[in-house]
Protein backbone atom coordinates (compact mmCIF):
# COMPACT_ATOMS: atom_id res chain seq x y z
CA UNK A 1 0.00 0.00 0.00
CA UNK A 2 1.33 3.41 -0.90
CA UNK A 3 -0.20 6.85 -0.78
CA UNK A 4 0.50 10.44 -1.64
CA UNK A 5 -0.14 12.83 1.24
CA UNK A 6 -1.32 15.65 -1.00
CA UNK A 7 -4.03 13.46 -2.53
CA UNK A 8 -5.28 12.55 0.94
CA UNK A 9 -5.46 16.11 2.18
CA UNK A 10 -9.09 16.51 1.07
CA UNK A 11 -10.06 13.55 3.31
CA UNK A 12 -8.63 15.02 6.52
CA UNK A 13 -11.47 15.20 9.09
CA UNK A 14 -13.18 18.59 9.18
CA UNK A 15 -13.85 18.34 12.93
CA UNK A 16 -10.13 18.90 13.65
CA UNK A 17 -8.95 22.41 14.37
CA UNK A 18 -7.01 24.14 11.62
CA UNK A 19 -3.78 23.62 13.57
CA UNK A 20 -4.51 19.91 14.12
CA UNK A 21 -5.23 19.51 10.40
CA UNK A 22 -1.87 21.08 9.60
CA UNK A 23 -0.08 18.72 12.03
CA UNK A 24 -1.87 15.68 10.57
CA UNK A 25 -1.01 16.67 7.00
CA UNK A 26 2.61 17.36 7.94
CA UNK A 27 2.98 13.95 9.60
CA UNK A 28 1.27 12.12 6.72
CA UNK A 29 3.62 13.85 4.32
CA UNK A 30 6.59 12.76 6.45
CA UNK A 31 5.34 9.18 6.49
CA UNK A 32 4.89 9.11 2.72
CA UNK A 33 8.55 10.16 2.43
CA UNK A 34 9.77 7.42 4.77
CA UNK A 35 9.86 9.55 7.92
CA UNK A 36 8.33 9.03 11.35
CA UNK A 37 5.27 10.35 13.14
CA UNK A 38 3.84 10.20 16.64
CA UNK A 39 1.23 7.43 16.66
CA UNK A 40 0.57 7.03 20.35
CA UNK A 41 -0.91 9.22 23.06
CA UNK A 42 -0.74 8.42 26.75
CA UNK A 43 -4.14 9.51 28.14
CA UNK A 44 -3.83 12.25 30.76
CA UNK A 45 -7.42 12.49 32.01
CA UNK A 46 -9.89 9.97 33.41
CA UNK A 47 -12.40 10.29 30.56
CA UNK A 48 -9.84 9.04 28.03
CA UNK A 49 -8.26 6.53 30.41
CA UNK A 50 -11.61 4.82 30.90
CA UNK A 51 -13.20 5.23 27.46
CA UNK A 52 -12.76 2.47 24.87
CA UNK A 53 -12.03 4.00 21.46
CA UNK A 54 -11.26 2.50 18.08
CA UNK A 55 -7.48 2.10 17.88
CA UNK A 56 -6.93 1.90 21.64
CA UNK A 57 -4.42 -0.55 23.08
CA UNK A 58 -5.74 -2.52 26.08
CA UNK A 59 -4.84 -5.40 28.33
CA UNK A 60 -7.43 -7.98 29.28
CA UNK A 61 -8.67 -9.32 25.95
CA UNK A 62 -9.51 -13.02 25.89
CA UNK A 63 -8.20 -14.81 22.82
CA UNK A 64 -9.55 -18.22 21.81
CA UNK A 65 -6.86 -20.38 20.24
CA UNK A 66 -8.43 -22.49 17.52
CA UNK A 67 -5.55 -24.99 17.50
CA UNK A 68 -5.71 -25.80 21.23
CA UNK A 69 -9.25 -24.80 22.16
CA UNK A 70 -7.88 -22.74 25.04
CA UNK A 71 -8.33 -19.10 26.03
CA UNK A 72 -5.58 -16.76 27.07
CA UNK A 73 -5.36 -13.12 28.08
CA UNK A 74 -3.61 -10.86 25.56
CA UNK A 75 -2.90 -7.23 24.83
CA UNK A 76 -4.77 -6.03 21.78
CA UNK A 77 -5.91 -3.13 19.62
CA UNK A 78 -9.60 -2.20 19.48
CA UNK A 79 -11.02 -2.36 15.94
CA UNK A 80 -14.69 -1.85 16.82
CA UNK A 81 -16.13 1.56 16.01
CA UNK A 82 -15.98 3.88 19.03
CA UNK A 83 -19.72 4.58 18.95
CA UNK A 84 -20.62 0.88 18.73
CA UNK A 85 -18.88 0.09 22.03
CA UNK A 86 -19.90 3.24 23.89
CA UNK A 87 -21.92 1.99 26.91
CA UNK A 88 -24.00 5.18 26.70
CA UNK A 89 -25.45 3.98 23.38
CA UNK A 90 -28.33 1.55 23.90
CA UNK A 91 -28.16 -1.75 22.03
CA UNK A 92 -30.94 -4.34 21.67
CA UNK A 93 -28.39 -7.14 22.03
CA UNK A 94 -25.18 -7.34 24.10
CA UNK A 95 -22.27 -5.65 22.36
CA UNK A 96 -19.15 -7.54 21.31
CA UNK A 97 -15.79 -5.87 20.97
CA UNK A 98 -13.54 -6.70 18.01
CA UNK A 99 -9.79 -6.67 18.60
CA UNK A 100 -6.50 -7.78 17.08
CA UNK A 101 -3.65 -9.07 19.27
CA UNK A 102 -0.54 -6.92 19.57
CA UNK A 103 2.42 -8.83 18.12
CA UNK A 104 6.02 -7.91 18.87
CA UNK A 105 7.70 -7.07 15.55
CA UNK A 106 10.93 -8.86 16.47
CA UNK A 107 9.00 -12.02 17.34
CA UNK A 108 7.16 -11.75 14.03
CA UNK A 109 10.52 -11.46 12.28
CA UNK A 110 11.72 -14.58 14.12
CA UNK A 111 8.63 -16.44 12.89
CA UNK A 112 9.49 -15.48 9.31
CA UNK A 113 13.07 -16.65 9.83
CA UNK A 114 11.88 -19.97 11.27
CA UNK A 115 9.66 -20.45 8.21
CA UNK A 116 12.78 -20.65 6.04
CA UNK A 117 12.38 -17.40 4.09
CA UNK A 118 15.46 -15.82 2.57
CA UNK A 119 16.95 -13.08 4.76
CA UNK A 120 16.66 -10.49 1.97
CA UNK A 121 12.95 -11.25 1.52
CA UNK A 122 12.41 -10.95 5.27
CA UNK A 123 14.21 -7.60 5.31
CA UNK A 124 11.98 -6.35 2.46
CA UNK A 125 8.86 -7.51 4.30
CA UNK A 126 9.88 -5.81 7.55
CA UNK A 127 10.78 -2.57 5.76
CA UNK A 128 7.42 -2.65 3.95
CA UNK A 129 5.59 -3.12 7.27
CA UNK A 130 7.43 -0.21 8.90
CA UNK A 131 6.61 2.01 5.91
CA UNK A 132 2.90 1.01 6.25
CA UNK A 133 2.94 -0.45 2.74
CA UNK A 134 1.73 -3.94 3.74
CA UNK A 135 -2.06 -3.87 3.40
CA UNK A 136 -2.89 -6.52 6.02
CA UNK A 137 -0.50 -5.29 8.74
CA UNK A 138 -0.70 -2.14 10.87
CA UNK A 139 2.63 -1.04 12.34
CA UNK A 140 2.98 0.61 15.75
CA UNK A 141 6.40 2.10 16.57
CA UNK A 142 7.70 1.85 20.13
CA UNK A 143 6.38 4.66 22.31
CA UNK A 144 4.98 5.10 25.80
CA UNK A 145 3.52 1.80 27.02
CA UNK A 146 4.89 -0.03 23.98
CA UNK A 147 8.45 -0.93 24.89
CA UNK A 148 9.19 -2.31 21.40
CA UNK A 149 7.81 -2.00 17.88
CA UNK A 150 4.54 -3.91 17.47
CA UNK A 151 2.14 -4.87 14.71
CA UNK A 152 -1.40 -6.08 14.38
CA UNK A 153 -2.45 -8.43 11.61
CA UNK A 154 -5.76 -7.45 10.03
CA UNK A 155 -6.37 -11.07 9.07
CA UNK A 156 -6.21 -12.14 12.73
CA UNK A 157 -9.26 -10.60 14.36
CA UNK A 158 -11.15 -11.80 17.43
CA UNK A 159 -14.20 -10.71 19.40
CA UNK A 160 -15.57 -11.13 22.91
CA UNK A 161 -18.50 -9.72 24.88
CA UNK A 162 -17.74 -6.11 25.72
CA UNK A 163 -19.14 -6.64 29.22
CA UNK A 164 -16.60 -9.43 29.82
CA UNK A 165 -13.74 -7.17 28.80
CA UNK A 166 -15.07 -4.30 30.88
CA UNK A 167 -15.21 -6.56 33.97
CA UNK A 168 -11.85 -8.30 33.38
CA UNK A 169 -9.41 -7.95 36.32
CA UNK A 170 -6.58 -7.66 33.75
CA UNK A 171 -8.23 -4.76 31.93
CA UNK A 172 -5.96 -1.75 31.57
CA UNK A 173 -5.73 0.94 28.92
CA UNK A 174 -2.24 1.15 27.45
CA UNK A 175 -2.58 3.94 24.92
CA UNK A 176 -4.82 5.89 22.56
CA UNK A 177 -3.84 6.56 18.97
CA UNK A 178 -2.98 10.11 17.96
CA UNK A 179 -4.85 11.74 15.07
CA UNK A 180 -2.12 10.51 12.71
CA UNK A 181 -2.14 6.97 14.12
CA UNK A 182 -5.93 6.76 13.97
CA UNK A 183 -6.08 8.14 10.42
CA UNK A 184 -3.48 5.61 9.28
CA UNK A 185 -5.40 2.78 10.98
CA UNK A 186 -8.64 3.77 9.22
CA UNK A 187 -6.81 3.88 5.88
CA UNK A 188 -5.38 0.40 6.45
CA UNK A 189 -8.80 -0.98 7.48
CA UNK A 190 -10.39 0.56 4.39
CA UNK A 191 -7.79 -0.87 2.03
CA UNK A 192 -7.79 -4.31 3.65
CA UNK A 193 -11.56 -4.82 3.95
CA UNK A 194 -13.09 -2.49 1.36
CA UNK A 195 -11.03 -2.75 -1.79
CA UNK A 196 -13.54 -1.53 -4.35
CA UNK A 197 -11.08 -1.98 -7.21
CA UNK A 198 -10.93 -5.75 -6.82
CA UNK A 199 -11.15 -6.16 -10.63
CA UNK A 200 -13.92 -8.73 -10.43
CA UNK A 201 -16.99 -8.14 -12.60
CA UNK A 202 -19.74 -9.74 -10.54
CA UNK A 203 -22.39 -9.20 -13.21
CA UNK A 204 -20.80 -12.02 -15.22
CA UNK A 205 -21.37 -14.66 -12.56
Amino acid sequence: MSFDAESLQKHIPSYLTEEDQKVLFRELKALSSGGNADYILNPRNDSFRNAALQGDGWRGFQLFEFETGKKRSVRGLVLSNSCDIDPENFRDLPTRIIFAPLVNLNKYKNMLENSGLDSKIIEQKINSIIAQKTSNVFYLPASGALEDDYIIRLDELHSMPFSAHRESPDRQKLFTLSNTGFYMLVLKLSVHFCRLQEKINRSSF
